[in-house]
C-alpha cells in the first residue's frame, strides 16, 4: 500500500471553524483532519505566534475540497455580517424603548 500525501486546504484561527470544515469535508467522503498549530514560543522571551489550525486533505482531492471550502467559508462570512447586524439593531431598539 503505497502512503497517501495530504496537502493543506486551508488555514483558519479557531477551532469551531476548523471542525465545522473537516465535517464538511468528511460528509463529502473525503479524508479531512485538522492539524493546530501557533501560540508557542520556543524563546523565554518571545511573543507567541497566533494560534491557526490547518485543514489537511487528500493531495489529489485538494481542488474539490478548496470548492467546498471556499463556498462553507463565504456562508460562514454571511451569516457572521447578518448576526452582527441583527445584534446592532437589537440593541438600537433596547436604547430606544422607554422605561
Amino acid at each position: 500500500m503505497a502512503p497517501r500525501t495530504f496537502s493543506v486546504a486551508t488555514s483558519v484561527q479557531d477551532p469551531l471553524t476548523a471542525e465545522r470544515l473537516v465535517a464538511l469535508l468528511q460528509e463529502a467522503k473525503l479524508d479531512a483532519f485538522s492539524r493546530a498549530g501557533g501560540a508557542a514560543s520556543s524563546a523565554a522571551f518571545a511573543s507567541a505566534t497566533p494560534a491557526f489550525w490547518d485543514i489537511l486533505v487528500p493531495t489529489e482531492a485538494f481542488e474539490q475540497a478548496q470548492g467546498l471550502i471556499n463556498t462553507e467559508l463565504q456562508e460562514l462570512e454571511r451569516d457572521g455580517e447578518a448576526n452582527a447586524k441583527a445584534a446592532e439593531e437589537e440593541a438600537m431598539s433596547a436604547e430606544n424603548k422607554p422605561h
